[in-house]
């Protein structure tokens, strides 16, 4: 499929308010997920159902994702807009989407090491200006001018490799033969099972395994559907905090 330029600036444009203040949590927690991405992606493309089937597979590989201490394992951000864009264009299937994204999203942590470089030295602005008694500019300088630093180093870089990328994609399906996208496949497969264990590592203890262990059965051994899944754990955990609020106020 062709995309137009508008099209892709405006993936760019949600790409960068993923990782901006203006939607407060929306954005970081919400938007930044490649779930939503991918299903935001798709409705530009016309292709909603697609755009959330590929941003859910990539949204498994950063279930475990954390950014600590200015550590970042990849842009899953970048990863779910970027990848979903160049997977409903080019006619990638989900596995191969997974497989593309993880190395997009490894590259884009050089967006994130320049913007953490750059922000610093609005910070020792801001000092500067305290220190003349020009307390009114340091809203300014935390605000406008890291935002468009900001939106200079994602909406670019992301408009023009959407729009550009399948160009690239498709030179490169080109050439291979069935055996390396089988390959490809194979790999995005595989992607799912490390996301799911970087997500055991963080939240895996002798208390929350058993719940997890659970989930499966009913999954598996039940067939009952996800989303049930899902209230009876919603249900359950607030049961148990409940309980556990009850015996600290007593």
């Amino acid at each position: 499929m062709e995309i137009t330029f508008f099209q892709a600036a405006l993936i760019g444009f949600f790409y960068y308010l993923s990782w901006s203040p203006w939607c407060t949590y929306v954005g970081f927690f919400t938007l930044n997920r490649p779930l939503l991405a991918g299903f935001i992606t798709g409705i530009i493309l016309g292709q909603p159902m697609e755009g959330a089937l590929i941003g859910a597979g990539i949204n498994v590989i950063y279930l475990g994702f954390i950014s600590a201490g200015g550590a970042q394992m990849g842009d899953p951000s970048f990863a779910g807009y970027v990848g979903t864009a160049l997977a409903l264009i080019s006619g990638l299937d989900v596995s191969t989407a997974m497989a593309i994204s993880v190395p997009l999203g490894t590259i884009a942590t050089v967006l994130w090491i320049g913007k953490m470089t750059v922000n610093s030295f609005f910070v020792h602005w801001a000092d500067k200006e305290v220190e003349k008694g020009n307390i009114n500019m340091v809203a300014f300088i935390n605000m406008i001018p890291p935002q468009i630093f900001l939106f200079l180093l994602s909406f670019i870089p992301a408009t023009l490799v959407v729009f550009y990328g399948p160009t690239a994609v498709d030179g490169m399906l080109s050439v291979l033969t069935d055996d390396i996208l089988h390959i490809f496949n194979v790999i995005g497969a595989m992607l799912p099972a490390l996301g799911i264990a970087m997500n055991l590592k963080l939240i895996g203890n002798s208390f929350t395994m058993p719940f997890f262990v659970l989930g499966i059965i009913m999954a598996v051994q039940f067939n009952m559907d996800i989303i049930i899944i899902s209230i009876i754990g919603v249900i359950v955990a607030l049961t148990i905090s409940a309980i556990r609020y009850d015996k600290k106020t007593a």
